[in-house]
This record gives structure tokens, C-alpha cells and sequence, in this order.
């Protein structure tokens, strides 16, 4: 807000006030001038904040929830796969298709342990990435 006045001849004062405020709530002079304009608003105001962070953590935890669902479910149903084709393996070699049967079952085998191997050094990895940030 700038101000000027004049004093005397040739004479002026040039006032300039500047304020900034960083946040998600208003500073508290202008809550105190919302409270003044509408009785009551700096409530409306902290109580509309309060309600909005209790959503974002609610939309959040589902997020979250739903991450690890899958996660997990996709882990064990990659899981079955395998197992599936382990048994499908041995029972073709049962059956006397010892090539195929052979390498199903250790097609199956491979793919259980790329998919655990993978995961260790994911996790690894992922350690190592939170320590470099601390």
C-alpha cells in the first residue's frame, strides 16, 4: 500500500508497506478481519480447513489401502501361475511329454524365482534410496 503526502513546496513522502504470507490458512490479522466482517467466519474458515485435511487423509489411506491390496494380490496370484505350471510340468512328464513337461516345470521354476529375486533387490534398492535421503 503506498501513501503520499505532500509537505510544503516541493516536498513529498512516499510511505510503502508490504506484507506476505505463505500458507493454507490466512494469516491471523485477516482471520480476525473475516471474524469482524462475518461473525463467526474465522470458524467457518478453520472448520471448511479442517474438514478438506480429514478428506485428503481419508482419499489418502485409500489410496494407500488399495495399493497394497494389489500388491499382494497380484504377488499371490502370480504365485498360483506358477505353481500351475510347475504342476503342469510334472504332469506331462508323467505322461510321458518329458520335453514339454520339462519345460514347463522349469519355465514355472524361473519365473518364481525372477519374480522373488526381483522383489529383494527392489526392496533393496528402495532401502538404500530412504537412507540416501535422511
Amino acid at each position: 500500500m503506498a501513501k503520499a503526502q505532500s509537505k510544503g513546496v516541493g516536498q513529498t513522502v512516499t510511505q510503502i508497506e508490504y506484507s506476505e504470507h505463505s500458507g493454507p490458512l490466512p494469516p491471523p490479522r485477516l482471520l480476525a478481519e473475516y471474524d469482524r466482517v462475518v461473525p463467526g467466519g474465522a470458524e467457518r474458515i478453520f472448520a471448511q480447513f479442517e474438514s478438506q485435511s480429514a478428506h485428503r487423509q481419508y482419499i489418502e489411506k485409500r489410496v494407500i489401502d488399495s495399493n497394497t491390496f494389489v500388491q499382494k494380490f497380484g504377488a499371490f496370484a502370480a504365485f498360483v501361475l506358477g505353481l500351475i505350471a510347475i504342476g503342469g510340468g510334472l504332469f506331462l512328464v508323467y505322461v510321458g511329454k518329458n520335453i514339454t513337461g520339462f519345460g514347463a516345470f522349469f519355465g514355472g521354476l524361473a519365473s518364481l524365482i525372477g519374480v522373488y529375486v526381483y522383489g529383494k533387490i527392489s526392496q533393496s534398492n528402495e532401502r538404500k534410496a530412504k537412507r540416501n535421503e535422511s
